[in-house]
């Protein structure tokens, strides 16, 4: 369900320029997006641990395999977590939370050859479920509240490209909460790495 509407868009995108001509295609062609981006994010905060994350993106080039691009990225990971002056009797609560990263922002590639290097510093909006408690009538009522938070992100990939249309990335990446809430009240940055595949869509 998470990826029902991204997906919807691609397909779109993808049957729309396969039924045109040689211009839209020659647009399509510059399009990429990873086909698999799975890798692991430490969180820099006492109140969640790390987890796998899966990034999905859509890119487009100005130019073929270089030069200015501009990303649409969409993350998404879980995370356990303590919380401590939640819970009225035990004082505490625990479980595990999902978090959703939408993140757009032009980037620049480096290199044409079968080596290249791409960097970017991109906002975006963090997606979250927050957990509280309450007592009713001796109970302990446990609530979720969806919530967003602006967020940023700067990485680095490096690519080795097997042809012009699709190559293997290793991406390093630092994300930052800027306010002092929720689960970030102890530290705000979080480091990951991840490894991917990425193809243009013609």
């Amino acid at each position: 369900m998470k990826y029902s509407l991204l997906l919807v868009l691609l397909f779109s995108i993808q049957t729309i320029f396969c039924q045109s001509d040689t211009s839209y295609k020659k647009i399509a062609s510059r399009i990429f997006l990873p086909s698999l981006d799975v890798g692991y994010l430490h969180p820099n905060s006492d109140l969640i641990k790390g987890g796998i994350i899966v990034k999905t993106a859509l890119e487009y080039r100005f130019k073929n395999n270089n030069d200015f691009f501009i990303r649409l990225s969409y993350d998404t990971y879980n995370s356990k977590y303590l919380l401590d002056d939640n819970n009225p009797l035990s004082n505490a609560i625990e479980g595990t939370a999902s978090f959703t990263d939408l993140f757009l922002a032009p980037g620049y590639r480096f290199g044409d050859k079968q080596y290249r290097l791409m960097i970017s510093v991109m906002p975006g909006i963090k997606f979250y479920e927050y957990p509280s408690a309450s007592i009713d009538s001796q109970r302990i009522l446990l609530t979720q509240s969806s919530k967003s938070i602006f967020t940023s992100s700067i990485f680095t990939t490096f690519e080795y490209y097997f042809d012009e249309k699709s190559a293997l990335t290793i991406s390093l990446f630092q994300n930052q909460v800027w306010d002092k809430a929720d689960f970030w009240e102890t530290g705000r940055l979080a480091h990951g790495i991840s490894v991917g595949f990425i193809t243009s869509l013609l």
